[in-house]
């Protein structure tokens, strides 16, 4: 298990600087990089993805995610295309329901049966072959390298889903072992049901981390993250137990999100979310607290690990979790 990493753009970030920064990342030991699709917050996903192509040899490099309402699937199978060749067939497409790109826009996420049909299309188109969506078969003007495709899931039949016909599942949600647990079983029966075996999909989970030994300055580096997850969990039905007594929190973390300052570590609506609700939907605190939670994340049989990497000073970041997580996830291999 390699380092994965998700991050973004920031509109303050010229594009010179991120295209030194991937450099930089893949020399630092990071071997997957996920750009963050979100229009109206970043810079733009496909020209920083083709910059970290250019710059970079053995990195992994995918949209982490985008989403078929601001892109026809078309538009993004080419664009994902270009990335693929540029990189000499590196690329990674992540298409999820659509979040902060979506709701900034007044759209609504897409259902389960057209997010079926944008997989099984973009499925079929980056295998090199010609895919159909929306009842209509499209085929690309150029070859494409195997592209895998992932999809971003949270609820079980999103998870079923994607065990059902992707490449893989990026796990969002909070850090908790039980949680995480039950959506990788959501996957495995995807699976199951698709007669497909285990190792056809990869299982990530995607959480931020911070270690510091100062605990309060940990939990302030991910608050910004904390806030979009508890955010999230407001529209979950029946809340998990861990999460109940923050109910009143989480709600408020919905009605004041600001979507353009989407997972800014300057945004204002982080201040919604409490240290103590941070730090259950997040990984942070001393070492003493974020190593074993680490280790019982990777024990739920999860396949990878995805940080964001937010804020200022990331590339003395990406070392601090570097030098965290090479060991535990050597053990975990």
């Amino acid at each position: 298990m390699g380092i994965s990493i998700s991050i973004g753009i920031s509109p303050r970030e010229s594009l010179a600087d991120w295209t030194r920064f991937c450099g930089e990342a893949e020399r630092r030991g990071v071997d997957e990089m996920w750009l963050i699709d979100s229009q109206l917050a970043m810079k733009d996903v496909y020209t920083g993805l083709a910059l970290a192509a250019t710059s970079t040899s053995s990195m992994r490099l995918g949209t982490g995610v985008t989403n078929i309402i601001t892109r026809h699937p078309t538009v993004t199978a080419n664009s994902i295309a270009a990335v693929a060749e540029l990189s000499g067939g590196r690329a990674l497409l992540g298409v999820g329901a659509g979040d902060s790109a979506v709701y900034a826009l007044g759209e609504k996420p897409s259902k389960i049966s057209e997010m079926r049909d944008a997989l099984t299309y973009f499925t079929d188109s980056l295998s090199g072959g010609r895919g159909t969506y929306q009842d209509r078969e499209y085929a690309l003007a150029q070859q494409v390298p195997r592209t895998p495709v992932y999809v971003a899931v949270a609820q079980q039949r999103m998870c079923r889903l994607a065990g059902e016909l992707a490449d893989g599942a990026i796990l969002m949600g909070p850090a908790q072992p039980d949680l995480l647990a039950r959506q990788i079983a959501w996957v495995e029966e995807g699976i199951a049901a698709a007669g497909r075996d285990r190792s056809d999909v990869e299982i990530c989970f995607i959480t931020t981390l911070s270690m510091r030994e100062d605990r309060r300055a940990a939990i302030a580096d991910v608050r910004s993250w904390a806030s979009a997850q508890a955010r999230l969990q407001a529209d979950v039905t029946d809340l998990a137990p861990s999460l109940r007594p923050f109910a009143d929190e989480i709600a408020r973390a919905k009605a004041d999100y600001d979507y353009s300052e989407h997972l800014s570590t300057r945004a204002g609506h982080q201040g919604t979310v409490t240290e103590d609700l941070a730090a259950t939907l997040a990984v942070a605190g001393t070492e003493a607290e974020v190593v074993p939670r680490v280790r019982g994340l990777l024990d739920t049989g999860v396949d990878k690990l995805v940080f964001p990497l937010m804020g200022s000073h990331r590339l003395e970041r990406l070392d601090q979790l570097v030098s965290t997580l090479e060991p535990l996830t050597t053990q975990h291999a």
